[in-house]
């Protein structure tokens, strides 16, 4: 048996070699005809290096994320081919015998073929149809966005913002949706590799360097991701802090579109139609109930909002006011949206410096904080313009503790009951004191455009309530300087109180009750406080009025502006209490 298989393969062998032998041809240059020849194929080869080395970052992502890793393919069929064509030229130079199966000319048209269609392939991915995001390539897509975000290369950053605004609705579509109830954790939520990569990948997109070159380079970016995830429905899709972080660096650039954008009419129809802030704040107030903290663009306070001026400050307000009409586009609104509490908040800061009496050295300076004053009380008129169109709704309880109050009437009174504290920093006898305290803060509160507006009736009759409770503190908690502010200011812009004034004056009508009660507290307590914390008492009184302890009464004095004669008005006021703390 052994013997007779030990034959059969000696046969099989034999056979073999005899039809090896009988195939082996002798091809001579004069029928060897190539489609390409090692001159045509060295140029292919030297003009493949070029284009690749040479290929913008932008063809370079296209090759990197094809479906079919196109550069191993590519160069590895260039190399393979290049062996083969090298070993049929010594053939023929030799003149080795070929198998006639193994026809050169067969083999170099089945090479020229390959390396065609390889071109062809190369031209479809880079230039036709270039590669989508999907569960074939998201691992490309996120690798080749860890790496180009990870170098830090601006001109990768552009090239790769730019493929991710191609593939955004894709990108968007397949990233795994969020619940904003908690999940139960018996039962763990597992995800597709394709929707872990999705969301991986548009983690990385808030990162700052890319932020930062988007928003000088590319400022559509963030509004077509807003407007997509608008459309698909998708408010959940984890691009709030890419938004913010882009908005930030675009509000600290002089020449950003946002600026430009809020310049108004000055820069023609971009500033009319503004597609950038429009297409991000309009369609906010539908992406913040998915916000985690700290990722909203309009929550700006800290620390971003101290060092702006006055264009920086036009240009929040310009994003405010699309949210603002974003939010009641659709009639009534929700009020306690989360993007109106950090718009006042923001606001606040725009009060921040009126206190600070070096600050108006320069008067055009535009960190002039008149100017920015000016600005938040613009911006804050259109609020309460808005909220009375949108039919808003206001509360009031006398239970209610004023400085907590839940609707837009209340954090409006905060908002002014810090600023006129801030106001009443400055105690001067020259015109800036009745200009930021009575023309900038003041005034606005009592606007005639929005004077009769439920909203500010309410606004004025809280914010009266609760600086009357921080005077009547002294009463309980002694004298203080905290009171002592709140009272100069309301001495300057109120004065004395007169009955023929405060209650026939119409721009008097819902401040007489604050003026008489706080008057009359003064009147009562003045002189006791005087003994007891003289310079409490000194910091009561605006610098326009003097206390005269030998007539006992305070005297206002305010220069006439025809005459330059003074005009004196005297309140007199109640003798000190003795063995009284305050």
């Amino acid at each position: 048996m052994p013997d007779t298989f030990q034959s059969s393969i000696s046969t099989w062998f034999s056979s073999l070699k005899t039809w090896w032998l009988e195939n082996l041809t002798h091809y001579t240059r004069d029928n060897y005809d190539p489609f390409l020849d090692v001159g045509g194929f060295l140029g292919i080869l030297a003009f493949s290096v070029a284009v690749f080395t040479l290929s913008s970052p932008k063809f370079q992502i296209r090759q990197a994320t094809a479906m079919v890793p196109f550069r191993p393919v590519f160069f590895g069929t260039l190399v393979l081919s290049g062996i083969i064509m090298f070993v049929i030229e010594g053939l023929i130079l030799y003149g080795i015998r070929i198998p006639s199966f193994m026809n050169p000319n067969t083999v170099n048209y089945l090479i020229t073929t390959v390396i065609a269609l390889l071109i062809l392939y190369w031209m479809k991915i880079c230039f036709i149809i270039p590669p989508r995001f999907s569960r074939f390539t998201a691992h490309r897509f996120f690798r080749e966005t860890y790496f180009y975000i990870a170098n830090g290369s601006r001109e990768e950053m552009l090239a790769l913002a730019r493929e991710l605004m191609r593939e955004a609705p894709r990108l968007i579509r397949h990233t795994p949706r969020r619940k904003r109830h908690p999940i139960d954790s018996k039962k763990p939520v597992k995800f597709s590799k394709l929707q872990t990569e999705a969301h991986f990948l548009n983690g990385l997109l808030s990162d700052t360097r890319f932020c930062e070159v988007v928003a000088e380079e590319i400022p559509s970016f963030p509004a077509h991701l807003v407007e997509v995830a608008v459309d698909l429905e998708r408010l959940d899709v984890p691009i709030h802090l890419m938004v913010k972080r882009t908005v930030v660096a675009m509000l600290s650039k002089p020449g950003s579109a946002l600026r430009v954008e809020n310049e108004w009419l000055g820069q023609g129809y971009i500033g009319e139609a503004k597609p950038i802030t429009r297409s991000v704040f309009w369609n906010w107030h539908l992406l913040e109930s998915y916000e985690l903290g700290l990722e909203s663009p309009l929550d700006l306070h800290y620390p971003y909002a101290r060092d702006w001026d006055k264009d920086t400050w036009r240009t929040y307000f310009g994003m405010a006011r699309l949210y603002v009409d974003g939010l009641t586009s659709k009639g009534r609104a929700n009020w306690h949206a989360q993007g109106i509490r950090y718009i006042l908040t923001t606001t606040e800061k725009a009060f921040e410096n009126i206190g600070s009496e070096e600050k108006y050295s320069d008067v055009f300076s535009s960190h002039n904080p008149t100017w920015i004053a000016n600005e938040a009380n613009d911006f804050l008129k259109d609020l309460v313009k808005a909220f009375d169109k949108a039919d808003g709704w206001v509360d009031f309880n006398r239970s209610d503790d004023f400085r907590y109050g839940s609707d837009l009437s209340s954090d409006l009174a905060s908002l002014y009951f810090e600023v006129i504290f801030n106001a009443a920093q400055i105690n001067t006898k020259e015109f800036r004191m009745w200009d930021v305290q009575h023309n900038t803060v003041w005034s606005p509160i009592n606007g005639h455009e929005v004077q009769d507006t439920k909203l500010m009736k309410m606004v004025r009759r809280k914010l009266r309530r609760m600086i009357w409770d921080e005077v009547k503190r002294m009463d309980e908690f002694g004298p203080n300087y905290k009171g002592a502010g709140y009272t100069r200011f309301c001495l300057n812009v109120l004065g004395f109180y007169d009955e023929k004034m405060h209650r026939k004056d119409p721009l008097e009508r819902d401040f007489w009750p604050l003026a008489k009660v706080l008057s009359n507290w003064v009147k009562k307590n003045y002189q006791t406080i005087a003994v007891s914390h003289p310079p409490v008492a000194k910091a009561m009184l605006p610098a326009n009025i003097e206390y005269d302890p030998v007539s006992q009464i305070l005297v206002r004095s305010r220069d006439d502006t025809l005459t330059g004669v003074p005009r004196l008005k005297a309140f007199p006021l109640d003798p000190a209490r003795p063995n009284s703390d305050t």
